[in-house]
């Protein structure tokens, strides 16, 4: 069906645009008749199988019965399966732009994108099965899926069961059997995207960071923003591979780009890590205090469970991109804090950080007054009364990684080197 027709069909208008990659190639491979997994049977027992309500259940299937009746929701819905479990190549990104489509639906649940995820569970269950995933563990990461639909449930005073795409666009690395809870932590396999290369010195053993070239930072040393680049004291990182020796500037363990450069000989340092090289990504999901103990627990359950599961994986760090590893936290936090204390076991590295993305974590919105933002917790006890009092926030950090190598939970191998500059 042409895309227009769709279009006009459901009246899309704010994200139509996204759908247009790899419409033509979806088309051409959708079958003719019923699309099995929009059948009530199938809704329902996928529904039981990722452990939903059977409320819930009942109305998806309901939901999946009047996408699969009208012809452009059915062509829809085979595109967004199409892009999520059938395409290699299609960017994860662009899911978060596909259109909402309440109205497709009906009016009991905002649920197509729900039906669209449900989708991938013979993906999910053919990887698990191949790699021999335990039960517990698969249960534990399916958990996840509840997790999002009663947040969403409870963002709204109508007490509707809704999922958006950006939900399916996070669900769907669950759904492709890329992703794993493993106690109190997640890891998704994927490739190492930070804008630096990670060295060992093959003597020492020490571990330093240089920024890839052409990246501006601040004068402080953390990643200037779009709104940033003009201010005094903006620099430009540069990287130089030469026979024998990598030019460029190091990145501290704490996260601040230095603006003079080194030069580190490659007899003596050796690239162990670089962009697009496999790794294992860190999610921290919504559960409660981020208790150390248990999250040194996670990465150990990591080790083995990808060693034995998944032995073709061969990554060669942990990663992750978040305002929990914003730098200046430590400032605000007392060294014992749970936050603190994760950052510590990292090497932290500036990513592009808004100050008001940072607010909107701590205080699950940007506020209007900060006089009377909530004070639940230390840190946002900590950060209101700073802002208050006159300061402002300058996000550095924002990245780690964590070598498999150097994993030794609680020693804090990164903060306890002396490297040279």
């Amino acid at each position: 069906m042409d895309l227009d027709e769709v279009i006009e069909e459901l009246k899309l208008s704010k994200g139509a645009e996204a759908l247009r990659l790899q419409w033509e190639v979806s088309q051409q491979s959708m079958p003719e008749g019923e699309l099995p997994f929009l059948s009530p049977e199938f809704v329902r027992r996928a529904c039981r199988e990722v452990y939903l309500p059977d409320e819930l259940g009942e109305l998806a299937a309901a939901a999946g019965r009047r996408v699969g009746a009208n012809p452009a929701a059915r062509a829809l819905a085979w595109h967004s399966y199409h892009c999520l479990f059938q395409s290699e190549d299609y960017p994860r990104g662009r899911v978060e732009e596909w259109p909402a489509l309440g109205e497709v639906v009906g009016d009991d649940a905002d649920v197509f994108y729900l039906l669209v995820i449900l989708s991938g569970l013979p993906t999910m269950q053919r990887v698990h099965q191949a790699h021999s995933v335990p039960a517990d563990i698969a249960r534990d990461t399916m958990s996840d899926l509840k997790l999002w639909l009663e947040e969403e449930k409870g963002e709204h005073p109508d007490g509707r069961w809704r999922f958006t795409p950006e939900n399916a666009s996070w669900l769907s690395y669950h759904f492709r059997g890329e992703l794993y809870r493993l106690g109190r932590l997640q890891f998704q396999m994927g490739q190492f995207a930070g804008r630096i290369r990670v060295f060992r010195h093959r003597g020492s053993g020490q571990v330093a960071a240089l920024s890839e070239g052409g990246v501006q930072y601040r004068a402080d040393g953390g990643r200037a923003t779009s709104g940033e680049s003009g201010e005094d004291g903006v620099w430009t990182s540069r990287l130089a591979v030469r026979e024998g020796e990598v030019i460029g500037h190091p990145i501290l363990p704490t996260g601040r780009a230095l603006p003079q450069e080194v030069r580190l000989g490659t007899g003596e340092w050796e690239q162990v890590t670089a962009p697009g090289q496999l790794a294992l990504w860190i999610h921290i999901p919504a559960l409660g205090p981020l208790a150390h103990d248990l999250c040194g627990e996670s990465f150990r359950a990591a080790l083995g469970f990808f060693a034995r599961h998944f032995p073709e994986w061969r990554f060669e760090a942990f990663c992750c991109h978040s305002w929990l590893f914003d730098a200046e936290l430590e400032g605000f936090l007392p060294a014992d804090s749970n936050i603190v204390r994760f950052q510590r076991e990292f090497y932290l590295f500036p990513v592009a950080m808004s100050a008001d993305s940072l607010l909107h974590n701590i205080f699950d919105e940007v506020p209007e007054d900060m006089r009377r933002a909530p004070r639940r917790t230390s840190l946002q006890r900590a950060v209101a009364d700073h802002l208050t009092a006159g300061g402002s926030l300058r996000p550095s950090g924002g990245g780690c990684f964590l070598l498999r190598e150097d994993f030794d939970w609680g020693a804090q191998v990164y903060r306890s080197q002396s490297l040279p500059w």
